[in-house]
């Protein structure tokens, strides 16, 4: 394959751009503030640049949250990495796991799924991004429980259901703070996670 060229260098840098200046902006902003323009020249180009490489804003906004999630599950990967080894690595990955929901770019996603109710273009761009992601959790989570994954035929539905309690315990967060940080909610989530990712995988 032959090297890249100077101009397709140049349109890479600028995508990235877009891309970084696109994510802080629906951090900050939320999506209605987030407009072409202001993602334009956050990113110091024109908007006949930003349209060259993304045909609307719902295009943009798909783009970014691919973007967003791919920090989002270097994060996974550091949560469950500082507890890789010892007992109760499951009781002691929960709270860096639930730090991440509480993370800008979490809620900048979620922002995005309540826009796409109504926003009909913006919800056809977001639903293969959202299912590729879906995808690669399961992906990250069957490398770091591969017998859970090998042993518990409903290893997927396992990782689908944490993922969903703790977006949802971080939108209620939003608003309620820390009581949906109870205890009771942690131990409910340990539980559940120690009865499906270790042995007996999933026998009551």
């Amino acid at each position: 394959m032959s090297p890249p060229t100077p101009k397709q260098d140049r349109a890479r840098v600028t995508r990235k751009k877009l891309l970084e200046a696109a994510g802080r902006a629906l951090c900050e902003m939320g999506f209605a503030g987030t407009t072409t323009t202001v993602v334009a020249k956050r990113a110091g180009v024109s908007q006949g640049a930003l349209y060259k490489h993304f045909g609307s804003k719902q295009q943009l906004m798909a783009a970014t949250t691919e973007y967003l999630f791919e920090g989002l599950i270097e994060h996974f990967r550091e949560a469950f990495s500082k507890a890789s080894t010892g007992t109760n690595r499951i009781a002691r990955a929960l709270p860096s796991l639930w730090a991440v929901f509480l993370t800008p770019e979490l809620y900048a996603v979620v922002e995005l799924y309540i826009a796409a109710r109504t926003d009909e273009p913006l919800r056809e761009a977001l639903v293969p991004v959202l299912l590729q992601h879906r995808e690669n959790l399961r992906a990250e989570a069957r490398v770091l429980f591969p017998e859970a994954a090998e042993h518990n035929p409903r290893f997927d539905v396992v990782v689908d259901s944490l993922m969903a309690a703790l977006q949802g315990a971080a939108v209620s967060a939003a608003v309620l703070g820390a009581v949906t940080e109870a205890a009771d909610l942690g131990a409910f989530l340990e539980e559940m996670c120690r009865r499906e990712l270790e042995p007996p995988y999933g026998e009551v």
